[in-house]
């Protein structure tokens, strides 16, 4: 009868066997022509120039801790895997680049405890709560996701033909983007009448990865190093 293995010797079979195969996928997966092949899709022609390294920073430890940590996790001998190769993508990652000092909604006003039913509408608490990658989309959320925040808007002076009340009062939410441009580092500055207003059709394919209804200066460019 052959006998059972034990369960330490089990662990380091795994252990001997996994290691040398994650090593050598890490090995591969810095190739350039590899990482395009495996790329989870079609990033924004804005990141066309930044390596997958630009976004997606090396996980802390070397690669046969990363193993290691992750087989004992497997095994259920450890509590919480880790990150594998390259750490997760999070807003400080996006900020790096983007961030500027003319934000208007920048990441930590949404963040407000005023904001929290807006929140459970809209998550745009972190930049992935409206943008993405590798989907060929700028962005995901829709162009009426104002309302969230601004239904009970009043101006003292409204600067446009038809009042922002009225337009609420209406539920013209539709029209927000085609004055306003949303980051506010478009160098443009917002028009007066509703019958200049970039339609919704022309905000929508911006959204979309379209060409920008805005103009194509900035007012802070982005990092590209």
């Amino acid at each position: 009868m052959a006998r059972i293995p034990k369960p330490a010797e089990l662990r380091w079979l795994a252990l001997f066997l996994i290691v040398p195969f994650t090593g050598l996928a890490a090995v591969v997966l810095t190739v350039p022509e590899v990482q395009t092949v495996i790329s989870a899709g079609p990033i924004q022609h804005g990141h066309a120039k930044v390596s997958c390294d630009g976004c997606h920073e090396a996980s802390t430890g070397t690669v046969r801790q990363q193993a290691q940590a992750n087989v004992k996790f497997a095994l259920g001998l450890r509590a919480h895997p880790v990150d594998f190769g390259y750490a997760e993508v999070t807003s400080a990652t996006c900020l790096g680049c983007h961030e500027r000092p003319n934000e208007r909604h920048p990441i930590y006003r949404f963040n407000e405890p005023r904001f929290i039913e807006a929140r459970a509408t809209v998550e745009a608490n972190t930049c992935l709560g409206c943008h993405s990658e590798h989907t060929a989309e700028r962005a995901f959320a829709e162009p009426t996701f104002c309302v969230a925040c601004h239904e009970d808007l009043t101006l003292k002076n409204d600067p446009v033909d038809v009042p922002h009340v009225t337009l609420i009062a209406d539920k013209r939410w539709d029209t927000c983007l085609g004055c306003h441009d949303f980051h506010g580092n478009h160098a443009v500055k917002p028009q007066v009448t509703l019958a200049t207003a970039y339609d919704e059709d022309a905000i929508l394919d911006y959204l979309a990865a379209g060409d920008s209804p805005y103009g194509a200066k900035k007012i802070y460019e982005a990092k590209t190093e």
